[in-house]
């Protein structure tokens, strides 16, 4: 089985895990702003600040990690193919999450989203061109 097959099987077995992760009725806000609440002994003013900057680094790596490998998928357009691919995935995601129980959608999270694979496309950009420079 050639590389990128592997990487294709691997973005595919990810897109599933945050397809699962966001049907679940235990990752909505409320839920983990209690375990944040729990775990750290903070108020709920404070748990709520803790939960909304978790949720949304959670947004900007899960859709990153989606986006590098879907970006060593591909032989040509590779940065163009993986950041589209994963920002119309994560519409898709939110769509999915207007159909379950206490979640919402929201535009603001797939332009999270986006921008998180932008991030990481754009640092593997910045390591290839180190690494061709150096050599």
């Amino acid at each position: 089985m050639r590389k990128r097959h592997i990487w294709l099987i691997a973005a595919i077995a990810w897109a599933a895990a945050i397809f699962i992760a966001t049907h679940l009725p235990s990752s909505t806000g409320g839920n983990t702003q209690v375990l944040i609440e729990k775990l750290f002994g903070l108020s709920s003013g404070q748990a709520a600040l803790v939960n909304v900057a978790f949720r949304k680094l959670v947004h900007l790596g899960a859709f990153g990690l989606l986006a590098v490998l879907l970006f060593n998928s591909f032989e040509k357009s590779r940065f163009l193919l993986a950041w589209v691919i994963t920002t119309v995935y994560a519409a898709t995601d939110e769509i999915h999450q207007s159909f379950v129980p206490d979640r919402t959608a929201s535009v603001w999270d797939v332009v999270l989203d986006s921008l998180g694979a932008l991030i990481a496309l754009g640092m593997i950009k910045l390591l290839n061109q180190r690494s061709y420079k150096k050599s």
